[in-house]
């Protein structure tokens, strides 16, 4: 008879396979959401056996990561529909009535028939979905019966159907599970083979303007987004980090853009006159889709920054004139952080400038060893999510 292999959200069931037939979901866990789960059976047996279990709050990042946001749900819907063979029915529902449907089910308390035996293409949706009191919303808008219709629905994209159910705050704190213990008792596979990761091709490669810039994005990574740190990778940031210094990062995205790399790469400039001039620059080249530009972000606490200068001690707004990632670190070691004015541009007729003691910032923040530890992690938190912001908008 073979084993199954699922994936489900407590009894409901978003895919199956079985013995070599099944999709692999392992980039959707980390390795450390491997743990004892139940595994639900008919006649409602629950057995606990091991698993990939993880709460749908994490889920969310990894599914937009790897492609599943709902800008992209959009253009996955257009697309489903026309390929959908036109000899076949299809319910005349728009993506809105499907993300306003999906939004508002509240999973928490659904039960599946779980009975013995095979369903007829369309039967498990009309039994388990259409005619659940959860997904009462479907029939204001389709005819629950109709098996061309549940079959519409059945041929879903299972993270599709994820993420929209996600939308639901309700359901955040609810666990995917995996269930491969069946598979791997029947001998179907193993424990090594069957947990995948995430593979390069879903990798984001961050390329910075120096090797400073890119430890302190893969320690934030590292402390704070641990179940997202492997959708990363880092051009080393060991001795002779090869793209120090704004002009020879824009002369390496000329280079990327001229051999039409493959990579998914996210190119970050400082936000300072010299970064600044670069990225656009760089925004203007022929840029492969695959490759992205960011600057770092804009701060309402860099709009009234003690700075010192050829004029003197003065508050001024120092964005995109003098930001630096150190400027995103916990400064409050010092009672007065202060930016220098140095070099004068003579294109922007504007000062160059710099936070003072940033190496002493950086040697703090490498003391850091846990989120328990006495720092403030606030604006680290607001880069993280504009560089994660910037990789799933771009992620194609």
């Amino acid at each position: 008879m073979g084993s199954y292999i699922t994936l489900g959200i407590g009894e409901l069931e978003l895919d199956w396979g079985k013995n070599f037939g099944f999709r692999d979901y392992s980039k959707l866990f980390t390795q450390a959401d491997r743990k004892s789960i139940n595994y639900y059976y008919a006649d409602d047996e629950v057995i606990i056996k091991p698993g990939y279990s993880s709460p749908l709050s994490k889920v969310k990042r990894r599914l937009e990561l790897i492609g599943y946001s709902l800008e992209n749900l959009t253009h996955r819907f257009k697309e489903y529909n026309s390929e959908y063979p036109d000899y076949l029915d299809k319910p005349n529902i728009s993506f809105l009535d499907l993300c306003k449907i999906f939004s508002d089910i509240n999973i928490k308390n659904y039960k599946n028939k779980k009975e013995d035996g095979d369903y007829d293409l369309g039967e498990y949706v009309i039994e388990n979905i259409f005619e659940n009191e959860n997904f009462k919303e479907f029939r204001k808008h389709i005819d629950i019966k109709d098996k061309d219709i549940a079959s519409y629905f059945e041929n879903f994209d299972s993270l599709f159907i994820l993420r929209l159910l996600i939308e639901n705050p309700e359901n955040s704190d609810m666990e995917l599970e995996w269930r491969t213990q069946d598979l791997i008792d029947g001998g179907w596979t193993n424990d090594d083979e069957i947990y995948v990761g995430v593979q390069e091709e879903d990798k984001f490669l961050i390329v910075t303007e120096g090797s400073s810039d890119t430890f302190i994005i893969r320690k934030t990574l590292e402390l704070l987004y641990p179940d997202i740190l492997d959708f990363f990778s880092f051009v080393d940031m060991e001795d002779n980090y090869p793209f120090t210094g704004t002009g020879n990062l824009y002369r390496f995205c000329q280079g990327l853009t001229s051999i039409r790399i493959q990579n998914k790469t996210l190119i970050i400039f400082d936000n300072d006159l010299e970064g600044i001039e670069k990225y656009e620059k760089t925004i203007e080249l022929d840029i492969p889709k695959n490759m992205n530009v960011m600057k770092l972000p804009n701060l309402d606490k860099f709009n009234n920054f003690l700075s010192v200068g050829p004029s003197g001690e003065f508050n001024d707004n120092i964005n995109g004139k003098a930001i630096a990632i150190e400027c995103f670190l916990d400064l409050s070691s010092e009672k007065t952080p202060r930016i220098r004015w140095s070099n004068f541009n003579e294109k922007m007729q504007k000062y160059q400038g710099s936070i003072e003691k940033k190496d002493k910032y950086v040697r703090e923040f490498k003391k850091v060893r846990t989120t328990n530890d006495k720092y403030d992690f606030s604006k680290l938190e607001i880069l993280i999510e504009e560089i994660y912001k910037n990789c799933v908008e771009h992620r194609v």
